[in-house]
């Protein structure tokens, strides 16, 4: 089985290198980090990289996703892995991502489907974080209290409006990534034997079906890059 953890993680980051979108000598700014970004970006090849986090424990870098301390186009990447559904607001997430930039973010977090909301409804995946709270009941959720976060999901209407409608003088080329992740492990704890069998059996099919229907899809990413090109009605 493919690593899940990581698995499209670096696959989007290494074609957005093999595109030339971004480069391993770029300054990168993780943001909702941890150990994990740090072994990802390494493992990538990224040479200049400060992640950073609420949480102490997972980062010795502080900072606020949604009030970034850095000057604009502070960094050449900004990254976030599945860490703004944890954001009271996730869009000015984004937004404080975007402004930091100066060439380009990268974004993983879910999407909004149908398929997604029927995983809600049968208790596949959940609406609101609450296994993502801390053993203490202190850590881990919105803003990294002790409140379960709801898992926002995104689509890529939303995504471009959100841009557009918080820098509309520039152009800007906004490509998304898909992939599809089969809850194994957590119906393997669920002790549900036979979707358990019907997920396993599936799991290697889930690449034609990433391909085939990716709106479907539970993993999820965009690559928004600053071209640097204003509109054309603003200068004509």
């Amino acid at each position: 089985m493919r690593d899940v953890v990581t698995g499209f993680y670096l696959n989007v980051l290494r074609r957005l290198l093999d595109a030339g979108t971004i480069s391993t000598t770029d300054s990168v700014l993780v943001v909702c980090g941890g150990p994990l970004d740090e072994a990802v970006t390494a493992k990538v090849g990224f040479q200049n990289v400060i992640v950073t986090n609420l949480d102490n424990e997972m980062s010795n870098t502080f900072q606020d996703a949604e009030n970034l301390t850095y000057e604009n186009g502070s960094f050449d990447v900004v990254i976030v892995h599945a860490g703004l559904h944890h954001c009271h607001s996730p869009h000015r997430g984004l937004l404080e991502m975007y402004r930091v930039a100066r060439k380009c973010v990268v974004v993983f977090e879910a999407r909004d489907s149908m398929l997604m909301r029927m995983a809600i409804r049968a208790g596949l995946t959940e609406d609101f974080e609450r296994s993502a709270i801390s053993a203490d009941g202190l850590r881990g959720g919105v803003a990294d209290t002790g409140i379960p976060n709801f898992v926002y999901r995104w689509t890529e209407r939303e995504v471009e409006k959100t841009i557009a409608s918080y820098d509309p003088a520039h152009v800007t080329d906004i490509r998304f990534f898909y992939d599809l992740r089969l809850p194994i492990q957590r119906l393997a704890r669920s002790g549900a034997g036979m979707m358990r069998a019907v997920t396993t059996l599936v799991e290697p099919l889930s690449k034609a079906f990433a391909k085939v229907l990716p709106s479907q899809c539970n993993e999820f990413a965009f690559a928004i890059s600053k071209t640097g090109k204003r509109q054309l009605w603003i200068e004509s």
